[in-house]
Formats: C-alpha cells, sequence, structure tokens
C-alpha cells in the first residue's frame, strides 16, 4: 500500500481517538448598553437644577434603525458624546375618535405615544446620533418613531448622585415638543433628601379664550366644536393639542387623556387623567360627599347620582346661574334663569393602560372654563415623567409628578375656572429602595371666587398617576385624585361644588419593568466555544506522519464569540487523553525562550486578556482512567504515560469576540 495513502487512513483514525473528549466550562458576565459611573459623583445642593438635555428628532425612526437625526446637537444636547446613554421618548401620536358624542376622544390606536427606549450613543456626525451597535448585537431602535414627536434625552451616568435637603432635580417643562421627562442612571446609590420632581411639566392645560354664546337654554351641548364661541379648549393628551384633535379644539368631549372644555355659557373645565384605577370611565367623575347634604343635589344632577364613580379626570361644573336652591331644583331647571345651570361641564380625560416596559405617558392637562368676561381659569397641566435607574435609592426626600391645579378665575370671577392636570408617571428601578416618598397626585379643580350671586360651573379635579418600583417598599407612594373645585357665589352655598366632581385614584404600587421588559439593548453576554485538532509536531518541516514514535500537537481554540466579557478566573478547560498517546512533560517547544512548560498559549484574535499555562494551579493532572478524574498528580518529568485527563485554567477575564489557542505535545505508541 501507498504509504502516503497509509498515512491517512492512520490519521483519521487516530483523530477520531484524539477528539474524543473535551469539556469547557467559563462564567458570562451580562450587560446592557450603557457606560455605568461614565459622569463620576454628581451632588445637588440648589433649587431646579436640570440635569437632562433634551433634543428634538427631526425625522420618522423606524425600527432597527442605527441613527437619529435630531434639530440641533450643538444647541439643544452640547454635552453628548460616545458612551452616553440616552433615552428616546414619543410622547403623544395617538388617534382618536373624533365623533360628535361622549366617545368623542376614545383612543382607537395609541400608535408610538409612550414608547421609550434606552441606548449607548457610538458617536456624533453633524446633527446624526449614531447608536452603539455592538457587532450587530443590539439590531438598532426597539420600536418605530413619528416623524417630529420623539425627543432624545441625555441620560446622567453617575457612580453616585445627591440630592441635599432643601434642592430639587426638574425637567424642562414640556413645550409640545421636548421635556417633561426627568431620566437618570446611578451605578451605585441615590440619595433623595431633597426632590426629583416633575410637577406640573408634562401635558399643557387648555387655554383660555373670552368668546362664549349668549346664556339660553339652547345653547351648546355638542362635544367637540371648531367654534371657540360655542366652548372651552380641551386639555393637551396623548393625542396632540388644539389643532391635532379631530373636530377642533373646543367642547366639553375629553381627548384621551386630556380633560375636557366647559361649554358655552361658561361651564367649568373637566380634570385630566393618567392611572387607571380598574373602574369603568363615564367622563363624570367623583361626586363629592364630603356633605351629606350634597348627596340630594348630586341625585338630582339627571346625569350622575351620590353614588357614580368613574376612573380618570373629574367633570367640570355646571353653566351660568343665579339664584335657586340647589339642593331641590335641578340642573337645566328654567327656574334657575340665565343659562339655567345646565349640565355641559368639561368630562373628565381617560385613564391610560400602563405598561411598564412598553409605554409610559405623562398626565393629562385639564380643560379651560368657559369664559367671556376675560375672568375664566385655564387648565391645569399634567406631571411629566421620572424614570431613576439605580442599585440602591434612599433619603428622607420625595420623588414626585404631580399635576397642576386648574386655574382659578380671575378680576370680576364671572367666568369658569379650568380642570386640574393629572398625576404623572414615575418609575424607580433599584435592586435597595427604602425611605424615599412618592406623589403622582391629580391636580384640583380651580375655584370660582365670585363674591355675589352668580355662579358657574368650578373646575373638575385631575386623575391620579402611576407609580412602579422594584427593590422594597416606599414609606407612601400616593396616586390621589385632585378635588373639584368650588364657588363662592353666594346663591351655592348649600353646594359649592356646584356640579364639579373629584378625579380618581391613579395607580400608586406598581411593578418597575424588569430587565428582560426594560427596553435596554441588551448585549449578548460572553459566551464561550472551544475546540480540539490535533496535528503532526513537525517543527523542522521534514513532512513527518502520524505514525508511532513521532509527536502530534493538541490544539485548542477558545473563543469568547458574545459581546462581554467571561468572568475573570473562571474559564475550565478539560481534556481526557485518550490511550493510545503520551503526555509530554517538557519543554513545548525548545526553540522558542518564550515559551517555558509543556504548554503554549496564543492570542489568535485580539488581545484576549487571558494568561497561561505556566503559573501555579493553572494546569492540573490527573492519572486516573475513565472519565471521572481526581487531579493532584505530578507528572514525571519528560513523557509520562500515567498522565489521563488534564485540567486547565486560564487566568484573567476573556474579552468580548476574541479567541486563544492553548497547544500541548504528545507521542503516538
Amino acid at each position: 500500500m501507498n504509504r502516503q495513502l497509509s498515512d491517512i487512513a492512520l490519521r483519521r483514525s487516530l483523530s477520531s481517538v484524539y477528539l474524543a473528549f473535551l469539556a469547557l466550562c467559563g462564567t458570562a458576565q451580562f450587560s446592557r448598553a450603557e457606560t455605568p459611573g461614565k459622569d463620576g459623583p454628581i451632588t445637588v445642593s440648589t433649587s431646579n437644577t436640570v440635569l437632562n438635555e433634551y433634543g428634538q428628532v427631526s425625522g420618522a425612526l423606524l425600527a432597527g434603525q442605527s441613527s437619529i437625526p435630531v434639530t440641533s446637537l450643538a444647541g439643544d444636547l452640547p454635552s453628548l458624546e460616545a458612551g452616553d446613554l440616552i433615552m428616546i421618548y414619543q410622547a403623544q401620536g395617538a388617534t382618536i375618535s373624533g365623533v360628535n358624542s361622549v366617545d368623542y376622544g376614545a383612543v382607537t390606536n395609541l400608535n408610538s405615544a409612550g414608547r421609550y427606549e434606552f441606548h449607548t450613543v457610538e458617536s456624533i456626525s453633524g446633527n446624526t446620533i449614531n447608536l452603539q451597535g455592538y457587532g450587530g448585537a443590539c439590531g438598532g431602535l426597539t420600536y418605530g418613531y413619528d416623524i417630529n414627536r420623539a425627543q432624545v434625552i441625555r441620560v446622567p451616568q453617575a457612580t453616585t448622585l445627591t440630592v441635599n435637603s432643601g434642592s430639587s432635580i426638574r425637567s424642562d417643562i414640556w413645550d409640545g415638543s421636548t421635556g417633561g421627562v426627568v431620566a437618570l442612571h446611578v451605578r451605585d446609590t441615590l440619595t433623595v433628601n431633597g426632590t426629583i420632581h416633575t410637577n406640573a411639566r408634562g401635558f399643557r392645560g387648555g387655554a383660555v379664550d373670552n368668546l362664549t354664546t349668549p346664556p339660553n337654554i339652547a345653547g351648546p351641548a355638542e362635544y367637540v366644536s371648531s367654534d371657540a364661541a360655542r366652548g372651552a379648549e380641551k386639555g393637551e393628551s396623548i393625542a396632540g393639542y388644539r389643532d391635532d384633535y379631530p373636530g377642533g379644539r373646543y367642547n366639553r368631549g375629553a381627548p384621551a387623556n386630556g380633560g375636557g372644555g366647559g361649554n358655552a355659557h361658561n361651564a367649568g373645565g373637566g380634570g385630566g387623567a393618567n392611572g387607571d384605577n380598574g373602574l369603568t370611565w363615564n367622563g363624570q367623575g367623583n361626586p363629592d360627599r364630603s356633605v351629606a347634604a350634597w348627596d340630594s343635589a348630586w341625585d338630582i344632577d339627571g346625569t350622575l347620582t351620590s353614588l357614580t364613580v368613574s376612573s380618570g379626570g373629574g367633570r367640570g361644573g355646571y353653566t351660568y346661574a343665579r339664584d335657586g336652591d340647589a339642593l331641590t331644583r335641578p340642573p337645566g331647571d328654567s327656574g334657575w334663569g340665565n343659562d339655567f345651570r345646565r349640565e355641559v361641564g368639561g368630562l373628565g380625560g381617560r385613564p391610560l393602560t400602563f405598561q411598564a416596559g412598553g409605554r409610559l405617558f405623562f398626565g393629562g392637562g385639564g380643560g379651560a372654563g368657559d369664559g367671556n368676561n376675560s375672568a375664566a381659569g385655564a387648565g391645569g397641566r399634567g406631571g411629566g415623567l421620572v424614570f431613576i435607574i439605580a442599585d440602591t435609592v434612599t433619603g428622607s426626600g420625595l420623588i414626585n409628578s404631580n399635576g397642576q391645579a386648574g386655574r382659578n378665575t380671575t378680576s370680576g370671577h364671572n367666568d369658569a375656572p379650568g380642570g386640574g392636570g393629572a398625576g404623572g408617571t414615575v418609575v424607580v428601578k433599584a435592586n435597595t429602595l427604602s425611605s424615599v416618598r412618592m406623589r403622582v397626585r391629580g391636580g384640583r379643580g380651580g375655584n370660582q371666587l365670585i363674591t355675589n350671586n352668580e355662579n358657574e360651573g368650578p373646575g373638575g379635579g385631575g386623575g391620579g398617576g402611576v407609580i412602579a418600583y422594584s427593590g422594597g417598599t416606599p414609606p407612601s407612594a400616593l396616586a390621589t385624585g385632585g378635588v373639584n373645585g368650588t364657588t363662592s357665589a353666594t346663591s351655592m352655598t348649600e353646594f359649592i361644588p356646584n356640579g364639579a366632581t373629584r378625579g380618581a385614584l391613579g395607580q400608586p404600587n406598581e411593578s418597575a419593568p424588569s430587565d428582560a421588559e426594560l427596553p435596554f439593548c441588551v448585549i449578548p453576554p460572553g459566551r464561550l466555544t472551544a475546540t480540539k485538532s490535533v496535528s503532526v509536531w513537525d517543527p523542522l518541516n521534514e513532512d513527518l506522519y502520524n505514525i508511532p514514535g513521532n509527536d502530534v500537537v493538541y490544539t485548542f481554540d477558545i473563543q469568547n464569540t458574545g459581546y462581554t466579557p467571561v468572568e475573570i478566573d473562571t474559564i475550565v478547560l478539560r481534556d481526557m487523553l485518550p490511550p493510545e498517546v503520551t503526555f509530554y512533560n517538557g519543554e513545548f517547544d525548545p526553540s522558542d525562550a518564550a515559551v517555558t512548560g509543556p504548554f503554549e498559549f496564543e492570542d489568535i484574535t485580539g488581545v484576549s486578556g487571558l494568561t497561561c499555562c505556566s503559573g501555579s494551579g493553572e494546569a492540573e493532572y490527573s492519572n486516573t482512567a475513565g472519565v471521572v478524574a481526581s487531579f493532584g498528580y505530578i507528572p514525571d518529568p519528560g513523557y509520562d504515560d500515567d498522565v489521563r485527563h488534564i485540567r486547565v485554567s486560564p487566568g484573567g477575564e476573556m474579552a468580548p469576540q476574541t479567541s486563544v489557542a492553548i497547544r500541548f505535545r504528545a507521542r503516538i505508541k
């Protein structure tokens, strides 16, 4: 037989034996796309400190996209650089029903409203932010975002963050494009002895106008209009503001979580909404029953009773009237005169479904009160969004996102006040949480501060917001609805709510998003693989063969194919030698002074960070036959036929996307 063909057959035969057993283990590190502690320790010692920066996205964004165009990086995000953490957030963009009925404003599609996610900046080019992709592991944006609807927020990455007593962190105020969000990332401990808040920094309340129709029983009762004379302006919501609303910006219909405006003549504005307490929404709010006699007035309302309950915002009060007994004469009765004290106040905003890892919302703005005497009150702003990621959150302070009170009447006070803004959203994702109190309360409805017998409807209270947390239970987490406004008219002392109702409880005890839910780019962990190959030891290129008496080289190729390191000193490689070979315990390559001992180590791809294999404990041996091995055997110098297992433990932390080779020799018997 041809010697070369015979050798090939033998080589294949021996190779199948040589590669019979190989085991590898190591501990992978998990990570998110962030640079924890990049900005060092931060201490806040003044009021109204803004740590975030805000930039408007200047185009539509598609899921999977890895770059974000913004209007002005230098002007809006001057500190942004590679390695920074950013939050992408879209506050609005929902589609609502435009039907002219109580169903006006029902959400038909959320679209991208409330969507958010976090990414790390890889580079900046002009007004374009390029996202860190980690070799394609992150896949770009998780969600798509509408043109001119999303904002980019620079998120500080502190090692520790301390807010001193009497000091505060707040967001820029929401202006329809940017602001309204406090987002913080703290590697270690966040200590809040002062306040972190987005109080009244969210959706805007309806603005006042000074047009109305004459007071009479045939006045407007519709839910939407483009005519300012027929009612007051609706509050801002996830569906937009003013010209965004189908059918117009005026009248009592509630646009999503925004409060409806009071109808003509001089009805009060409705409160905004956010959190959903599980009750069915009807827009009527929750009657104030703090005085027993008021039940009589509620029970002749004609739309609600004293036992009515609703989620969301409170309803605005009745239209213009003068003298009468509110406990016995129902709204709309002609005996009231003027506009007959009709029940056409702004409806309370609709609650929204909280989705910890998918959508977060600002509190809805309150609707304005109707006016014609330059005395009406605007709707209150909703609370914004606070999003905190930290290892530990502690302190004696507050984390708040309360809604603003509806504006009271002014000057002669013979118009209607506005509805309260809803509480916003607070998310605290921590491993340990203690001491800090949290508030997302709805704003109260505006008051009519008149001193004669003319009475108009007060504003409805804003609904409570959402609090979500992990790592412990805060000593106090409040998402109460705002109380209704009142009138001080001398003709309405028996029933000062005058048709305005309270906002509902929100959601004060939700769970912060889990690691799996959190829309971070999650970097695939370190992933170890190993392969074993065998070749002839032929340092002088003598064309040697795999035949008895010659040496072969075992090569172990170890790869970290993930995108994070493998933890320090955790890699262990074990191999069982077949009985057909004898381990060589000598200098692997006597001609190479850099190699000492029986193992050769080489970085193949990149700088692995590993060392091997001459240190104490890095190579161990067993003379136990079979698969089960007991290590501790000390091999004889030279060729030792008793070595049956080897165990190699490289030192150091193996970097991602690197590979190494470990080699040793054995003689074919």
